[in-house]
């Protein structure tokens, strides 16, 4: 019997051709590295909704997450509002924002007896976090899917700004997918604000322990279907 979560064989099937697609299509420009220009100085940081529920969840990733995926997360509520600029999207600031600080709460944790995929276990998480706070069903519903859908191959365009934005900026900081289409400058004072020094290394076995121990996610199958070398090959880390 499955748990939540877990893929059929031929959802693995799909999700492994889905991936190596995308990953195709983007080789040549992640080959290619990023022309870096500048210090990123004079780049201002998007300002967090200020509410004490975003307070709230920051301190959350604070204590939950280690301070590699802490900074991971807070890179990815940038390059999701940076990527909502070239997208011409507007997300709810807090779900986004939520969406992003939230995202990995879950990942690296032990076997789950009913869940078997981290990213849907996190979301599990932060909608009751949410939720436990006042928020209403409908920005608890939004934080949910965005995280649920945040490791799809593919843009979850079809689930709303703030999950296509999550997934397109944690795709963006993890292999360097769309890191073309920001300004190298502003990639800069992103790196500045949240270093990436040990990120891909502690990812990359975060990884490993997905694919061991929740073998039938959607990590782990993009996990056997190549993330190592997609990881290897980001530009942000070159």
């Amino acid at each position: 019997m499955r748990r939540e979560g877990e893929l059929s064989r031929l959802r693995q099937i799909r999700t492994v051709g889905s991936a190596l697609g995308v990953q195709t299509v983007a080789l040549p420009r992640l080959i290619r590295g990023l022309r870096r220009e500048g210090d990123g100085s004079g780049w201002v940081a998007p300002m967090p909704p200020d509410s004490r529920l975003c307070r709230s969840a920051l301190e959350e990733a604070t204590e939950t997450l280690s301070p590699a995926l802490l900074a991971h997360s807070l890179r990815c509520w940038e390059f999701g509002i940076a990527l909502a600029e070239v997208d011409d999207l507007r997300p709810d600031p807090e779900a986004l924002y939520l969406a992003c600080v939230l995202h990995d709460v879950a990942v690296g944790e032990p076997a789950d007896p009913t869940v078997g995929c981290f990213a849907l276990l996190g979301a599990h998480r932060a909608r009751t976090f949410v939720l436990d706070r006042g928020a209403t069903p409908e920005l608890g519903e939004c934080v949910h899917t965005a995280i649920a859908r945040h490791l799809d191959p593919a843009t979850p365009r079809d689930r709303g700004a703030e999950a296509a934005l999550l997934h397109d900026a944690a795709h963006l900081d993890v292999t360097g997918l769309r890191a073309y289409q920001l300004d190298s400058r502003q990639l800069a004072a992103i790196d500045a604000r949240h270093s990436r020094n040990g990120f891909a290394a502690e990812f990359t076995a975060a990884m490993r322990h997905e694919a061991r121990v929740r073998p039938r996610s959607t990590a782990a199958t993009l996990w056997y279907s190549g993330m190592r070398v997609a990881i290897a090959l980001n530009p942000l880390d070159r």
